[in-house]
């Protein structure tokens, strides 16, 4: 026992696995470096040592977290005897030795079975084994490893087919080594009458045995122990289990033959059950395959039948539109709009792109403003020249000013070189002012001087220079309401409002919203190169919804929605406040005649939204200071900062991501 070969048992959830080692140390742990790599957490990287000495083991701690148990014990270092297991994380780990190791030739004769109750224990351990192995590959592997671990092989084969039709599928050493060319290790005459005649051989010695010792086989490969047993499937011999030692004599006798006629019977079920399982698996995945072509198919017909579905619907647009005499002289394809209301908008536009005169151009924010700008410069005679963009909104008053009229070196600190203003480098072409009803209030008057005299007096020049503009400017609030509280000029109003036009709010335009969702679809797989179309449940879902942030909003939650889908846009992969039918966070409340608990909310919640929104944006335009801010909502300071502090927002007007405080007004 001392230099043979030792086995470690390896269990786990009802499965086993037999390693044999020959070394004197083995090391145990999660690491791969490890002669027995036990994959879990709960085991460290080296975890413990079997050490065998002068005949005896011995199981040692490593320097492990949790040490492994011997006896329901941890152990740092104590004595294993063969056939005691341990512990080790959720492993259970015997000790073991082949079936010839630690007994002499006379100790394995008939008749002598000292060993007889631990040959039920190990035979019951591999029945439940191979009775729970299911893969085909790993089951054949086990019923040889187990073959060898019975009879204190050397060597097993396990060779499967009918007789002159059958091939060697394992082939493994005591070591659980792969033996390679098996077919030319094995006695094939053996082998093939065992297969034919269906009776066990047995020999002891085949150099000296009569049936055997003339035999060529036997000869070259001076075999001395040989057994062979039948492996029967379905009553018919499928095969055959062979096993030799070519090194010791008398290592098989009829204890092991009657132990390996019993593992030949569990083998043979085992193999039907395992072959029985492998076919239902593939046509399983074969059912699954063609199930998974069939849900691509519907998948492709149903965005084929919608797509071709929205052609018709634009065809028939366009029809209707030329049938109304409503075609618009000028081709507006980057603004998608099949609607009357859409149509409108473009026989305005029609008119106005031939005149010189400012253009005021008021709606919803989000609603496309100044795409309706650029659709003005781009059919008119000025669309050789600059189109010049700013928002008035984004810029405090005096760099607003600084940028519009422009300055000569030395107007200011940091002016070290002159600089044309955006009305001066427009000359010729158009000036975009978004946002024009926050312009401040003394910019309206040297913007309604330029209006008046056609020049342009740049900061710290005495001298002023001609320009030639077309102003085309946009809003989301009413200006005439402004001009009645004295918040915007009245002669700038009417000087700006020559050609007004409003463009509606994407709910009063619900006929246009399927052509936009194709549009940014479209413009998405010109980007990414991926092509992805969106439900019919999902698009009712779309339409049905308010959209208080119009196109805008429209265009980012496709966009969403797109990236999270897989190719087709779901009712799912859209926000649950659109799902939903209410409006969204941080969107103006749109006046869609509904009362708040039809758009899942309540009247305080949106005056709380309100205050917030509003509070925001007195601190963006008073750039964060809070006496400005509170003039500009009507507020004193002091109640300001109890409203702040009942929102839970900082000096700046954000969320500090505390809880509000308690609201005592109720």
């Amino acid at each position: 026992m001392s230099n043979g070969p030792f086995l470690l048992i390896v269990s786990r959830d009802g499965k086993s696995e037999t390693h044999a080692f020959h070394q004197g140390v083995v090391t145990i742990g999660r690491s791969r470096d490890c002669d027995l790599f036990l994959p879990d957490r709960l085991i460290s990287r080296l975890h413990c040592r079997v050490e065998r000495q002068e005949g005896l083991f011995v199981l040692a701690d490593a320097g492990a977290q949790n040490p492994a148990k011997l006896r329901g014990r941890p152990v740092m270092r104590a004595e294993l005897k063969v056939g005691e297991s341990f512990e080790v994380g959720s492993y259970e780990v015997a000790l073991g030795i082949p079936a010839n190791e630690g007994g002499s030739v006379e100790e394995t004769r008939p008749g002598d079975h000292p060993r007889s109750s631990q040959d039920l224990v190990t035979f019951l351990q591999i029945a439940r084994a191979l009775n729970e192995e299911l893969d085909l590959t790993r089951l054949l592997t086990q019923i040889v490893d187990a073959g060898i671990h019975l009879c204190g092989a050397e060597r097993g084969f396990l060779i499967l087919g009918k007789s002159g039709e059958h091939s060697v599928e394992v082939a493994r050493n005591f070591a659980q080594e792969e033996v390679l060319s098996p077919e030319f290790k094995i006695s094939r005459t053996i082998a093939n009458r065992v297969m034919a005649t269906g009776v066990p051989e047995l020999t002891t010695n085949a150099q000296e045995d009569d049936r055997f010792r003339d035999l060529q086989s036997v000869a070259d490969l001076r075999l001395r122990s040989v057994l062979c047993i039948p492996i029967r499937v379905q009553n018919e011999v499928g095969g055959v289990l062979y096993v030799d030692n070519r090194l010791q004599q008398q290592v098989f006798q009829e204890r092991e033959k009657a132990l390996m006629l019993s593992l030949a019977d569990h083998a043979g079920t085992a193999i039907l059950t395992a072959r029985s399982v492998e076919q239902l698996r593939g046509k399983q995945v074969e059912l699954q395959q063609a199930l998974d072509r069939v849900d691509q198919l519907n998948a492709a017909l149903k965005g084929q039948l919608q797509e071709k579905t929205s052609e018709l619907s634009q065809i028939r647009e366009e029809i209707s539109a030329q049938s109304l005499g409503l075609r618009s002289k000028y081709d507006y394809k980057q603004i998608v709009g099949q609607g009357r209301a859409m149509r409108s908008v473009f026989a305005l536009l029609d008119k106005y792109i031939e005149a010189d005169d400012p253009v005021l151009i008021t709606g919803d924010s989000g609603t496309g403003k100044e795409l309706v700008a650029r659709a003005i410069h781009a059919h008119s005679r000025r669309k050789d020249h600059p189109f010049v963009s700013e928002n008035c909104a984004a810029l405090p008053e005096a760099l607003l000013e600084s940028e519009l009229f422009g300055y000569v070196r030395g107007a200011f600190t940091g002016a070290t070189a002159n600089k044309k203003g955006l009305l001066e480098s427009a000359t010729g072409g158009m000036l975009f002012l978004d946002e024009i009803g926050d312009m401040p209030t003394d910019l309206q008057k040297k913007l309604l001087r330029v209006l008046q005299e056609g020049e342009v007096r740049p900061l710290g020049s005495r001298d002023t220079v001609k320009v030639d503009v077309r102003l085309i400017c946009a809003t989301n609030r009413n200006l005439e309401q402004m001009v009645r509280d004295g918040e915007f000029r009245e002669d700038l109003y009417y000087r700006l409002a020559v050609l007004p036009i409003h463009l509606p709010p994407l709910r009063d335009r619900k006929e246009d919203i399927p052509p936009l969702v194709k549009r940014f679809l479209g413009d998405l797989q010109r980007e990414t190169q991926t092509k992805v179309r969106i439900s019919p449940d999902a698009m009712e879902r779309i339409v049905a919804y308010g959209w208080p942030g119009n196109v805008r909003e429209l265009q980012n939650e496709i966009r969403r929605a797109a990236i999270l889908c897989d190719g087709i846009i779901l009712e799912t992969h859209l926000s649950q406040h659109v799902r939903e039918g209410r409006r969204g966070p941080g969107t103006p409340f749109a006046d869609d005649g509904t009362v708040p608990s039809e758009r899942g909310t309540t009247l305080p919640d949106m005056v709380r939204e309100l205050e917030i929104r509003e509070i925001q944006k007195a601190f963006d335009r008073a750039q964060a200071n809070k006496s400005r801010a509170a003039e500009l909502l009507g507020l004193s300071r002091f109640a300001l900062q109890r409203k702040l502090e009942k929102y839970a927002l900082d000096q700046n007007g954000r969320p500090t991501g505390l809880p509000p405080a308690a609201d005592d007004t109720a």
